[in-house]
């Protein structure tokens, strides 16, 4: 199974309302997306599962708008165990997952065996050796790529 992991674009420092959830892209991260829909589109991905956040649904929707998105409330600022949780139970071949750090990074490092730190705007790919989700360990996925717009 190959799964793609994309930490949304670059944001705004502060939302209007004073939440995180709510804050927007930057300029900096718009262009990124138009980066990344590039990329994108030469990828088999099959659905989106992406947090409820403003940036994460920003840049869902700037990445391929033929593919279904679900917005999870679970994948906001999700935790390395939240993460083991929703890939366990909900995983598919070709699925992307738009989220956030720490907890992305953690999971990944985890998952791999291998030292990821995803910033902003990056994409990481990763390959399942198992053929059941619910086995997932510790180096349980291979690292095939990490890419990241440079704007």
């Amino acid at each position: 199974m190959r799964w793609y992991f994309l930490r949304h674009a670059k944001t705004e420092q502060h939302a209007l309302s004073g939440k995180d959830i709510d804050r927007r892209l930057a300029p900096k991260g718009i262009n990124q997306v138009a980066e990344l829909k590039e990329l994108m589109q030469s990828l088999p991905i099959t659905s989106i599962r992406c947090s409820t956040a403003q940036r994460t649904r920003e840049t869902a929707r700037a990445c391929n708008p033929l593919i279904p998105i679900t917005y999870s409330e679970e994948l906001y600022l999700a935790t390395l165990d939240q993460w083991k949780m929703i890939l366990s139970n909900e995983a598919q071949d070709h699925m992307l997952f738009i989220g956030h750090n720490d907890g992305m990074s953690e999971f990944l490092t985890w998952l791999t065996g291998e030292q990821i730190h995803l910033q902003t705007g990056a994409l990481v790919t990763v390959d399942f050796l198992g053929s059941d989700p619910r086995a997932l360990g510790p180096g349980t996925a291979c690292l095939i790529a990490y890419e990241r717009p440079e704007v």
